[in-house]
């Protein structure tokens, strides 16, 4: 990913979904786990998230974070397709599905 594609995401996402407020410690995260040498098919818009390294990090070494991630859609099953299932955003209390444009999409 390069610098310009990350200022979407950034710019799609405002600030880490997980409610803190970070906006300058963002990293991205892919919501489908690419795995090693994965597919760049799951480097899609839909598929990828910023949260704050905090997050991040505790997403992957803590049971209880990994829970609340699969919970609010910011982590989702390998057979899971990101485009159908949504994410919440905790600073506004919204559910938003993504899509492959860089957008959010108010689920109603």
């Amino acid at each position: 990913m390069n610098r310009r594609q990350f200022l979407r995401y950034v710019d799609r996402d405002k600030a880490c979904p997980c409610g803190c407020g970070a906006t300058d410690t963002l990293v991205p995260q892919h919501r489908v786990n690419r795995g090693m040498g994965g597919s760049k098919y799951l480097d899609r818009p839909a598929n990828i998230i910023v949260l704050c390294s905090r997050m991040n990090g505790l997403i992957e070494a803590d049971a209880q974070a990994a829970r609340l991630a699969r919970e609010n859609g910011w982590k989702l099953d390998r057979a899971q397709k990101p485009e159908d299932h949504p994410v919440f955003y905790r600073s506004t209390g919204e559910w938003f599905y993504l899509d492959n444009n860089f957008q959010r999409l108010r689920k109603r």
